[in-house]
């Protein structure tokens, strides 16, 4: 359940970014356009996608450090390039659109991905139950006729 929903989101988040930056996030260089595009798509993921370092990482082939590391020299990049900063807010309002949260706190697709899961679950456990009375019954049927038996062999003495 939980990787579909990161998959999800990872998807969303890169095109978003790419979308905006004109970039491609998993291209190997430190060209600024690109370190930039990455922090963007790192904070999507750690603010509205729940993601650990490590998972964001990894979805660009990168290690924890540099996602942290990354987010930490953001704020800078946004304070001091004009450009770059209404990028970023282009990003983080369409972001935002799809981030609404409820009261337990999780988002809307979440809460759907939540949902379908429980769905299939529900439909296995169902399943699993029919299953078991089944047995159950046959069991009750057998002890019943044991029972019988007992009785007979009981009286014949």
């Amino acid at each position: 359940m939980d990787h579909i929903y990161y998959n999800r989101k990872v998807e969303k988040y890169r095109e978003i970014v790419e979308r905006h930056t004109q970039v491609k996030l998993n291209k190997l260089t430190r060209e600024f356009d690109y370190v930039f595009a990455r922090a963007c798509y790192y904070y999507l993921c750690r603010n509205f996608g729940e993601m650990s370092f490590s998972k964001i990482g990894k979805s660009v082939n990168k290690n924890h450090a540099t996602v942290m590391h990354s987010l930490k020299e953001l704020p800078y990049i946004i304070k001091h390039d004009l450009v770059r900063s209404k990028i970023y807010n282009k990003i983080i309002s369409e972001a935002e659109k799809d981030y609404i949260e409820t009261k337990n706190g999780k988002s809307i697709e979440r809460l759907v991905t939540d949902h379908n899961f429980y769905v299939m679950q529900c439909e296995h456990l169902k399943t699993r139950l029919e299953q078991l009375d089944r047995k159950y019954k046959k069991i009750f049927a057998e002890n019943l006729e044991m029972k019988r038996i007992i009785y007979i062999m009981a009286d014949t003495d």
